[in-house]
């Protein structure tokens, strides 16, 4: 019997159930696959945005510490945030990162760097390079050429652009924002002292004046106060310091700035200016010129003085640094000379009818320097014993032979008699003095370079009357210079005679004799050189050729006294190629200056005493004026610091000064997801802070 056969197989249902199940596991797996996938491209993608971050930041932070920030400028103008900045980076031809100099030891920078922003779709971030750097530029010209780069997009149409190259950095999406980092100074110290060279920012400059704002914003933990003090300030391009004291205050709030003296003398003028506030929030407003030379202290490197010095006048108020014509005065002293401050007195006639002849030591003479100041002769002072008389019957002055080494001897004709109250002779009563003067219409210089001998001769017919007082010489030479004399005498037992006095050469006489200690001369008096000279350092306004305004100055003249002013200028350092001093017309007051428009500025004071010798002027301050080239410059100088003083910060023209970079980046980029329609945004950011490190010499 035959029965069916039946084929085995799936049937319909079954098929349609297999193909489901299959797609649904094939596609949890694509879109395990895509997860994946998409991971990893965003992982990548995240990679490449920090590391685009990372590379820009670097790079930038690396060339801007080897630029200047007193030559840095910012787009656009204002207090910021900007979106652009240019630099000047210095050369290293033989690549060892060693900076180049010229022969004046200044940097030679090479390229103008400019990192910016130019907006396309999506925008880049791009480095336009100067190569070489035009060093001709004004500052309103680089500041001119950064603007035409963020423009532009390039070089192309900027100052220099001939030598112009642009390079994308990178190309996506993303927000830049550069800051200026601000002028903050913590003026906290345990002890009161002086903070030298701080630097509180930079800061672009016009011409003109300019608000200085000093605000006071906290106080470090450890301070017990707010205070601010100020000892000089460096507030334009030129670099030249000011006295803090010296500035104008146009405005103040919370407390009053006044100068204060600082007698310990470790500041500059020995003040500063103090403003005493009590708590965070007060200020003060300085109103300051770019750019001038104030000249207040006159003790500078490079100065010099003829018949003029420079002494702090405690008699002024306020008290002041002078320069002034050398006063009238005692120019030396046997106690300085001998270095014998006690002395001693001569007893029983030692010196009846002994002429003696006292060496007055000069600069150039062994053993000297006691002459400290030129000017004419006054008056010598004699002193008798302390309980003795001295009887001088006659005295003269000389000029010394020799103004090297120690001579008894002068040079014949230039002897000077001198009178006692108008008379050659005089009797000194014990302790005192007598003042041997020159006769009527005589006059006799006094050179501090020169030595002089004192010639004089003690009674011979009164005993009782023939002691002095003394000075022993306690110089006992050096190397092959023998020990100086304390002065020459012919004793009256030698046979000493009137002659001798007035005699020119007495290193022949055989009755001379050196005697260790110097008799009776006790000071030189003199009255003022009837001119004198102060010859400034040199002063380098930085720019090559200044438009100068003005020259002004304060003095105290006294009747039948005058000061008169020059100036000039130099393009060399060194003064060499200015116009020589005789060349020169003087100013009787100050005014309007037209010395030729060249970058180093120097002045000469002439100062006149009156005829009588007795009154002279003094110089209180100098100040030369110029007009100050739109630029950068380094804001800073000497501040006081202290246990009670503050925290404050510095704006200029309400604009916050520049001390540094901050540079913010975020790069973005949107991922789309599979099939479209949405999108997720990847992000990188990352912000750094530089402090150029270079000087901007």
């Amino acid at each position: 019997m035959n029965h069916p056969r039946h084929n085995a197989g799936f049937s319909m249902i079954e098929l349609i159930v297999a193909v489901l199940i299959l797609a649904i596991v094939m596609g949890g797996a694509i879109a395990g696959w895509l997860y994946v996938l998409r991971g990893e491209r965003m992982q990548s993608i995240q990679h490449e945005l920090d590391m685009d971050v990372r590379k820009a930041l670097e790079r930038l932070k690396a060339e801007l510490r080897l630029s200047s920030m007193d030559k840095i400028h910012f787009y656009p103008d204002g207090p910021g945030p900007y979106t652009a900045i240019s630099f000047p980076l210095a050369r290293d031809d033989d690549g060892d990162g060693v900076i180049e100099l010229d022969v004046y030891d200044h940097i030679l920078w090479d390229q103008t760097v400019v990192y910016h922003v130019w907006q396309s779709t999506p925008h880049q971030l791009r480095r336009t390079v100067f190569d070489p750097r035009d060093l001709d530029l004004t500052t309103a010209q680089r500041q001119q050429q950064l603007a035409d780069v963020v423009t532009a997009g390039g070089g192309a149409g900027a100052a220099n652009g001939a030598n112009a190259t642009t390079t994308a950095i990178f190309e996506n999406l993303f927000t830049w924002q550069i800051h200026g980092k601000g002028a903050v100074f913590d003026a906290y110290s345990p002890t009161l002292a002086r903070a030298l060279g701080v630097s509180l920012g930079s800061f672009l400059l016009s011409s003109g004046s300019h608000d200085f704002k000093f605000t006071v914003i906290d106080r470090n933990p450890a301070s017990t106060g707010y205070k601010v003090g100020l000892d000089t300030l460096v507030m334009s391009p030129s670099g030249l310091e000011r006295e803090g004291e010296a500035q104008t205050v146009a405005a103040q709030s919370g407390a009053t700035a006044s100068a204060d003296y600082r007698a310990a003398g470790s500041w500059s003028g020995n003040y500063h200016l103090l403003f005493p506030a009590t708590a965070a929030g007060a200020s003060f407003t300085l109103s300051m010129e770019n750019d001038r030379w104030e000249e207040t202290n006159f003790r500078a490197a490079g100065a010099k003085n003829e018949d003029t010095l420079v002494e702090f006048d405690t008699s002024l108020a306020p008290k002041d640094f002078v320069m002034r014509l050398q006063p009238a005065g005692d120019t030396w002293y046997a106690m300085d000379q001998t270095l014998d401050y006690t002395g001693g007195w001569t007893t029983n006639d030692t010196l009846q009818g002994s002429v003696v002849r006292v060496l007055v030591r000069g600069k150039t003479m062994m053993e000297g320097s006691a002459i400290k100041n030129n000017g004419p002769l006054n008056w010598i002072w004699f002193v008798a014993s302390a309980s003795r008389w001295l009887r001088i019957t006659a005295a003269y002055i000389a000029e010394a032979a020799d103004p090297l080494s120690y001579t008894p001897d002068a040079v014949a004709g230039t002897e000077k008699q001198l009178y006692f109250s108008g008379n050659p002779d005089v009797d000194i009563p014990p302790t005192y003095y007598a003042l041997g003067m020159l006769g009527s219409g005589q006059s006799f210089w006094i050179d501090k370079e020169k030595s002089y001998l004192v010639t004089f001769r003690v009674t011979q017919a009164y005993s009782g009357r023939c002691d002095s007082r003394y000075w022993t010489e306690l110089h006992t030479g050096t190397g092959s210079n023998p020990p100086p004399p304390g002065c020459y005498i012919i004793p009256g037992t030698n046979g000493a005679v009137v002659g001798d006095v007035t005699a020119a050469t007495w290193s022949t006489k055989t009755n001379m004799v050196v005697d260790s200690r110097l008799y009776a001369v006790n000071r030189l008096h003199l009255l003022a050189p009837s001119n004198g000279l102060f010859t400034s350092q040199t002063a380098d306004t930085q720019l090559s050729a200044p438009a100068y305004q003005t020259m002004t100055w304060n003095s105290i003249r006294p009747s039948g006294t005058a000061v008169d002013l020059k100036v000039r200028t130099a393009d060399n350092e060194d003064m060499s190629d200015a116009a020589p001093w005789s060349n020169l017309t003087a100013m009787a007051s100050g005014g309007s200056i037209t010395p030729g428009n060249r970058r180093y500025v120097q002045f000469q004071a002439l100062m006149r005493a009156s005829s009588d010798g007795w009154n002279v002027p003094s110089l209180k301050d100098v100040t030369i004026r110029w007009t100050g080239e739109y630029r950068a410059a380094d804001i800073g100088g000497k501040m006081t610091t202290g246990p009670d003083y503050g925290i404050y910060e510095l704006m200029v023209d309400n604009k916050p000064l520049v001390k540094g970079v901050s540079i913010d980046l975020t790069i973005f980029e949107d991922l789309m997801t599979i099939g479209g329609g949405s999108s997720n945004r990847l992000t990188s950011s990352a912000t750094v802070e530089v402090e150029p490190r270079n000087t901007g010499k």
